[in-house]
C-alpha cells in the first residue's frame, strides 16, 4: 500500500539493472531441457494474477497470456529429450520480457520473489564468476553453478527432477507472493 516516488534517472538506472538482470539470470537458467520455459511461464503467469490483484488493468495482460502460449508451444518440443532448443536468442527474449512485466506491474520489486529461483538458478552463476574476475575471490568454490548444474552432478537429480523440483519451488514462492499481496 505504499508507493514511493522516484527521480526519473534513478528510475531509469533500476530499470536498465531489472532488464539487464532478468536477461542473464534467464538465460544463464537455460541449461537443462524446460528448465528455463517452465520458469518463465510460472513467473509470467503469476505477474498475471498479480497484475489483476493489483488492479492494473491493460492490453498488456493479454500479451502476458500469448507469450506463455507460446512458451508452451516451445515447451512441447523442449522437453526430455529434446529435438528443440531456443539457444541465447529465446532465453535472452524470455528474460526481457519478464523485465518489461515487472516494469508494467507498477511493483518491479516483485520481481525479486516471483522470479526467485531464476534468479538464484542463473544469478549465483553470474555472482560467482563476478567475484571470481573482479576481486579473486572463489568463496563459492564448492558450489557448481548454475544451480541446475549443482543438483545434477552433486546431489544427483536428474534432469526431470531438477525441473519438477525447482518449478515447485517457484510456484510455492509465488503462491505465497499473491496470496500475501491479495490480503
Amino acid at each position: 500500500g505504499t508507493t514511493i516516488k522516484l527521480p526519473a534517472v534513478v528510475f531509469g538506472i533500476l530499470a536498465v539493472i531489472l532488464v539487464w538482470a532478468s536477461i542473464n539470470v534467464t538465460n544463464c537458467a537455460d541449461g537443462v531441457d524446460g528448465l528455463s520455459g517452465t520458469l518463465t511461464i510460472i513467473t509470467l503467469m503469476s505477474f498475471y494474477v498479480l497484475l489483476n490483484v493489483l488492479g492494473v488493468k491493460d492490453d498488456f495482460n493479454y500479451t502476458i497470456l500469448l507469450f506463455v502460449i507460446c512458451i508452451l508451444g516451445y515447451l512441447w518440443f523442449n522437453a526430455t529429450p529434446s529435438i528443440l532448443l531456443m539457444g541465447d536468442a529465446g532465453s535472452r527474449a524470455m528474460g526481457l520480457f519478464i523485465a518489461i512485466t515487472a516494469l508494467k506491474s507498477n511493483s518491479p520489486l516483485l520481481y525479486i520473489p516471483v522470479a526467485l529461483v531464476l534468479i538464484l538458478d542463473g544469478g549465483l552463476g553470474l555472482l560467482k564468476v563476478s567475484l571470481i574476475r573482479v576481486f579473486k575471490v572463489n568463496i563459492m568454490k564448492n558450489i557448481r553453478t548454475p544451480l541446475h548444474d549443482h543438483v545434477r552432478k552433486v546431489w544427483g537429480w536428474s534432469n526431470t527432477q531438477a525441473v519438477f523440483r525447482f518449478a515447485i519451488i517457484q510456484i510455492i514462492i509465488c503462491v505465497a507472493i499473491i496470496y500475501g499481496v491479495s490480503l
